[in-house]
């Protein structure tokens, strides 16, 4: 009933959330009931919409994308947290609705154009930098070696927050201590992650499909990298999403074909 209210289902599991929290903080079951109420009403009675953190907007030209490894974990709010960065879901994004084929040992090339509710490129690499230049220089020779892992999308701001997986602000805040930054170093990277709008950016994506290990056609979808997090500053605090700039094709069974190109650079 809340959420159907409001018709913003962010703010009403905020809403929902500070009811929780209070009830666990006067231990009270009529409080955390209550919540709970407000929340099955609305999930009985159908009105309940997917979680946008969930699912990307639609996109133009070749379907959607949404993320089908999600890693998904709920952190309740932490009111010892002051400023920090909560990773809410990381996984892959698959390119819904467009299969590609190339053919045995092979190659094709691939045009499309992407639009969606998400950090810019700029924003995301400006971060990127941001970060790579408070390392020392052992860490950032490190950070640098991320960029070729599979988990980090071509780019290490992607692997450096939780190295591909969900993580509590305090679990983000202990790899951050590991990458040596000084209280004042996450406290600027958090005023800066809060300072970044969210909003509709466009891809423009050229590439090379390589088929060059089989003897036959293959089969599969791009997959990038899609990581959502959530920044608190104070009492105020921001869902973002990101998307890495590099992406690979995944076969129906399982195997990944070599991508040349990225979303951006």
């Amino acid at each position: 009933m809340l959420i159907d209210k409001l018709q913003d289902m962010e703010a009403g599991c905020l809403i929902l959330r500070k009811f929780v929290r209070l009830a666990i903080e006067k231990v009270s079951k009529d409080w955390l009931l209550g919540a709970m109420d407000q929340l099955l009403e609305d999930v009985m009675n159908g009105r309940l919409r997917k979680a946008r953190i969930l699912t990307f907007e639609p996109i133009t030209n070749v379907g959607r994308i949404e993320t089908v490894l999600h890693h998904l974990s709920v952190f309740r709010s932490d009111p010892a947290v002051e400023n920090g960065v909560s990773i809410t879901s990381y996984g892959r994004g698959q390119l819904i609705g467009v299969m590609y084929t190339v053919p045995a040992h092979g190659q094709i090339d691939v045009a499309l154009n992407i639009k969606l509710q998400c950090v810019t490129p700029s924003d995301v690499i400006a971060l990127n930098n941001m970060i790579k230049g408070m390392l020392d220089a052992s860490h950032s020779h490190k950070f640098e070696e991320t960029e070729s892992t599979n988990v980090s999308g071509g780019l290490g701001f992607f692997a450096f927050w939780s190295g591909g997986v969900s993580a509590s602000y305090s679990d983000v805040k202990h790899t951050l201590d590991g990458w040596g930054l000084s209280a004042e170093d996450q406290r600027k990277i958090v005023n800066g992650m809060m300072e970044i709008a969210q909003n509709e950016s466009t891809f423009n994506y050229k590439g090379t499909i390589y088929n060059r290990d089989f003897d036959y056609d293959v089969t599969g979808s791009l997959f990038a990298i899609v990581m959502d997090a959530t920044i608190q500053q104070g009492q105020y605090h921001k869902q973002l999403r990101f998307l890495a700039p590099k992406v690979h094709l995944n076969t129906n069974d399982g195997d990944s074909l070599p991508v040349v190109g990225t979303l951006y650079s």
